[in-house]
């Protein structure tokens, strides 16, 4: 919402929830977190950022091609 102000908060949350389910995070079709969920929203900002982080290097050993964008991040 802070690049777009007029996007409406109930579709900044429709993004949010959709981009949630689909990693994993809450259950599909709900706003119920998964366990996978339960555990990253224990975690603080810097740990959810060094598991991340792991991850990546593992996918880079293995040759994996990462597509991620970073572009527009903060």
């Amino acid at each position: 919402m802070r690049e777009n102000p007029d996007m409406k908060e109930s579709s900044a949350y429709a993004i949010a929830t959709k981009q949630l389910q689909k990693s994993g995070d809450l259950k599909k079709g709900t706003v119920e977190a998964t366990e996978k969920g339960n555990r990253r929203g224990e975690m603080s900002k810097a740990t959810r950022a060094k598991t991340r982080s792991k991850r990546y290097k593992m996918e880079r050993e293995r040759g994996e091609r990462d597509q991620r964008s970073t572009s527009g991040r903060d």
